[in-house]
């Protein structure tokens, strides 16, 4: 028997044992060992690697520092470049070879230079004579230099040795010292990080190339320090920042945006009215709630606007503290809430944000437009916010269309209404993203915010006359000057500057340009062109008769002949005139002869129009020979002064033969007291003539009508395919030398419909010339669309903008500069009566620009809110008054009763939108005293050595 608890095969007492480890004891060495090797090879190679980055980055350093340098160099060189350009004042306006290299130099410049005193008065030994030289000048007052790097003085000398001949010229470079751009340490053994400057003028004439090493000496390689070059190419040209340059008063009205500065040279400030410049609020009378906060915004810049530009800085300590803490409710329900905050977020307050932050229903900061607007836009379908203005929308969201700055933009203007519709073409997209690159920068977008960049005036404000004048005469200026003012990083108002900053603008100075344009109007005769065209399809003629039988200042066909107001359809005319009527004519390269004074509706203006007119018009009475009124017998305009053929022998002694019979009958005052000068009197007639003025007398011939001299036309839903100039007359005589633009004007330099047809277009030769200058009639008066001008009007000028005084409304972009030449003196000119006395108001000759009320000195306009309102198909319209003629202008007043049958409602438009943006690479008109600039070549920096 097994004893109990033993398994079988077991021994009791007994227990198993299993047989010893082996000893691992020297593998756990060699791998120990392992890792010391690993972890000390990774620590030496760290180390190195550390040593190389720290030498790399010492390296880095030391050529940061060197092209830290360099860049300091570059920014120095273009202040010094801008400083001593503007020193020479010049008359000529193209800036070609010839004229570069001679500025430069100081050799042979044409035209007429003037050179300003040093701005700092460094001593100048020798005088400038061109630009290297005051550079030298300049860099001659220069300290802190390192001796031993560059030059010990500024030396002009030729070019360097092996740089291309084919681009740099040979001479005239200028190397200047080295300047430390630290002070010297002291106990130092090497100089601190310093630049020299290198100027060079280029082949071509008209560049120059600054050319900058940057040195640090911190960090030498055999003996030579760390160095950097840097290199950009600087365009010489005439400068001129002005968007509007005048020496009348300048009005910026409603629904205006200007890119530039306003040169005002207007000073008589004591005159009624006698503001230099006058801005008017864009936001304003839109709503009456949105007008009592923007009161309240305007209350505050009075009185804290430091800088006068309109608007008050967040944080700065006193404009900051001024904002508004007024709430307002919405207009269309809820609590009150601020209405006075930067929403724009760009550190300032102005009327911008308060307009957005009025019409901002969902408080995204933005504006949907109406339907019309943002249709074929990102933002279509959306619930439009603003509707009052659409063209005010068009402006804003419209405005600054480059965007993205890449020199790409616009828009194929497929229907040529001058505006953005959809299923156009934007010109800037993107094939790739398949998006409009300017559209999603905000242009066009179907919105207003703050991508709009949206300022009255994105440019400073210079004036002539001091503001301590201006205001002790007409109050405060910020009353006068509204709406944001953008200066881009210039003072937003300057006063007393002189007539080197803001030069005169006079017929004289713009001559040379005038006479180029004139020339190229080389096409048939004006008769030619008219008969050659007689009997075509669409093609009317009314003609005008003369005045043969019976001599009485009237044209023989008076009593059927065309008439109208001047200024059209103004309440308050100065005179009437009889025209001949041309429709639905081509010219091309036409001269029109003076005393034409007609109407053109619908002509094509190709190439160069010309607008002849008598220059000497000086005579007291020009604008007053041939006046007429309306006569209440016949309703006809009929002379203010009637004249008879005198049949005696009594003739005036101060009349030459050849203004006498047989050679011209004599004309004779009717009625002896309203005689206007000494040849309306015969001389037995007893009657005292010494007060009365001489009578006028041109190339033998007498006048008692200077329409026959002079042009006053009106262009009506008219296409000018290149320019417009005129003869220079001496003296302003608005009444006679006027232009006006009404209707679907347009202003191209393609034709639109026959791009590729030479019938249609300009000669290619012209085409330099007409570049310069869409409208250049000096001393004319200009009116460029009307109160209640049309949505088809698209006016689009480029280049300098030249006439005595300019008044633009309706639809209108100008490209370039605008430049008036009339400047009114109490006195002279059309400021005296007929015995030579003073008279009148010099305030009331003005520059007018957009929109401006009856009760703001628009005697021409009318106010939307007094027109009745009447419904049209369902939706309520401002009724203007009605169209007798079909011409879709308003020739009688809203008020008359009955209406004539077939006249037509006329209904208000709106008031238009105006976009004047100062061209930098425009030619300016030879002439105008200007100072010279420069032009940064941005795309040509670049590092390296020439």
């Amino acid at each position: 028997m097994m004893a109990q608890g033993n398994r079988p095969g077991e021994r009791r007492g007994t227990r198993a044992r299993r047989a010893p480890a082996a000893s691992r004891r020297g593998v756990a060495s060699v791998v120990a060992m392992m890792f010391l090797m690993l972890f000390g090879s990774l620590a030496a190679a760290m180390a190195i690697a550390s040593k190389g980055n720290i030498r790399t980055a010492a390296t880095h350093l030391h050529v940061s520092r060197a092209l830290s340098a360099a860049e300091t160099g570059l920014a120095i060189a273009t202040r010094r470049l801008e400083v001593s350009t503007q020193r020479f004042v010049v008359s000529q306006s193209n800036i070609n070879p010839t004229f570069g290299q001679a500025i430069w130099s100081g050799s042979g410049v044409p035209g007429q230079v003037v050179v300003q005193p040093p701005p700092h008065s460094p001593p100048e030994n020798p005088a400038p004579t061109g630009i290297v030289r005051a550079l030298a000048n300049l860099h001659a007052a220069d300290l802190n230099l390192v001796p031993g790097v560059s030059v010990s003085v500024p030396t002009i000398g030729n070019r360097m040795a092996g740089v291309d001949p084919a681009v740099y010229a040979s001479g005239n470079w200028l190397y200047t010292p080295a300047v430390a751009v630290e002070a010297p340490t002291v106990g130092a053994t090497v100089p601190p990080p310093c630049f020299s400057i290198t100027y060079a003028p280029l082949a071509n004439g008209t560049d120059v190339r600054v050319i900058v090493t940057g040195l640090d000496f911190n960090y030498q390689r055999s003996g030579q320090p760390v160095t950097r070059t840097i290199m950009q190419d600087f365009r010489l040209a005439k400068s001129a920042r002005h968007a509007i340059l005048s020496s009348n008063r300048i009005m910026i009205g409603k629904n205006v945006t200007v890119w530039g500065d306003l040169g005002a040279r207007y000073q008589d400030v004591g005159r009624t009215n006698g503001d230099p410049i006058v801005t008017r609020s864009d936001f304003l009378g839109l709503d009456g709630v949105l007008d009592q906060k923007l009161n309240l915004l305007y209350g505050a810049v009075r009185a804290s606007d430091v800088d006068g530009d309109n608007r008050l800085r967040v944080n700065h300590p006193t404009e900051g503290a001024a904002i508004p803490s007024q709430q307002f409710a919405p207009t269309w329900g809820g609590p009150p809430g601020a209405a006075f905050f930067d929403v724009t977020g760009d550190g300032y307050v102005d009327d911008f944000d308060i307009f957005i932050i009025h019409y901002d229903r969902n408080g995204d900061a933005r504006l949907t437009l109406s339907a019309g607007l943002t249709a074929g836009t990102p933002a279509a379908g959306l619930t439009p916010e603003f509707t009052a203005d659409d063209q005010l929308a068009l402006l804003i969201d419209g405005g600054a269309p480059d965007r993205n700055r890449n020199g790409v933009w616009g828009w194929s203007d497929d229907n040529l209404n001058g505006r953005w519709d959809p299923n156009e073409a934007m010109l800037d997209r993107d094939p790739v993203r398949g998006v409009n690159r300017d559209q999603i920068l905000g242009w066009r977008d179907g919105s207003i915010d703050k991508r709009d960049q949206y300022g009255k005036v994105h440019g400073g404000l210079r004036f002539s006359v001091q503001k301590s004048a201006w205001e002790s005469a007409q109050g405060p200026v910020p009353d006068r000057v509204r709406g944001p003012i953008r200066p881009g990083g210039i003072a937003a108002q300057t006063y007393g500057v002189s007539d080197t900053g803001l030069p005169a603008v006079t017929p004289a100075s713009v001559s040379a340009s005038n006479t180029a344009l004139r020339n190229a109007a080389d096409g048939a005769s004006f008769q030619n062109q008219v008969q050659s065209q007689t009997g075509r399809p669409g093609v009317v003629i009314q003609p005008l008769a003369g005045d043969v039988a019976p001599v009485d200042g009237l044209p023989d066909n008076w009593q059927t002949a065309y008439f109208e107001k001047v200024p059209f359809n103004s309440p308050s005319h100065s005179d009437y005139y009889y025209r001949p009527v041309y429709q639905g004519l081509v010219f091309k390269d036409v001269v029109i002869p003076p005393g034409t004074n007609a109407l053109f509706r619908g002509c094509t203006f190709v190439g160069v129009t010309y607008i002849q007119s008598q220059s000497g018009n000086t005579h007291l009475l020009w604008n007053e020979y041939g006046k007429m009124q309306m006569d209440a017998l016949t309703g006809k305009p009929m002379p203010t002064v009637r004249r008879n053929v005198y049949g005696g022998t009594a003739y005036p002694t101060m009349l030459p033969p050849s203004a006498l019979p047989p050679n011209q009958p004599l004309l004779i005052a009717t009625d002896a007291m309203q005689s206007q000068d000494k040849a309306d009197v015969p001389s037995n007639s007893g009657v005292n003539v010494s007060a009365l003025p001489e009578p006028l007398v041109v190339n033998g011939k007498r006048y008692t009508d200077t329409r026959l001299l002079s042009n006053n036309i009106r262009f009506h839903d008219c296409l000018f395919v290149g320019s417009v100039v005129s003869d220079t007359p001496q003296g302003y005589t608005q009444v006679r030398n006027k232009l006006q633009f009404t209707g679907a004007t347009r202003f191209v330099t393609t034709h639109p419909e026959h791009p590729d047809d030479p019938d249609y277009n300009p000669e290619p030769q012209d085409l330099g010339e007409i570049a310069k200058s869409s409208l250049m009639v000096p001393n004319y008066s200009v009116d460029i669309g009307h109160f209640n001008s049309p949505d088809t009007q698209n006016v689009k000028l480029n280049g300098a903008i030249v006439a005595g005084v300019l008044d633009v409304r309706g639809n209108t972009d100008i490209n370039g500069a605008l430049m008036l030449t009339f400047s009114p003196v109490y006195g002279e000119g059309p400021l005296r009566d007929a015995r030579g006395n003073p008279v009148g108001n010099p305030a009331e000759f003005n520059t007018t620009l957009g929109y401006f009320g009856p009760t703001e000195g628009d005697s021409e306009s009318l106010n939307p809110n007094d027109l009745p309102l009447v419904m049209v198909a369902g939706e309520p319209k401002r009724l203007v008054g009605y169209d007798t003629n079909g011409d879709g202008l308003a020739d009688l007043p809203h008020s008359v009763s009955p209406v004539p049958g077939g006249a037509v409602p006329v209904y208000f438009h709106g008031y238009g939108r105006i976009n004047v943006r100062f061209d930098p690479s425009m030619v300016l008109p030879d002439g105008i005293m200007l100072p010279m600039g420069i032009n940064p070549l941005n795309s040509t920096y670049r590092e390296g050595k020439p």
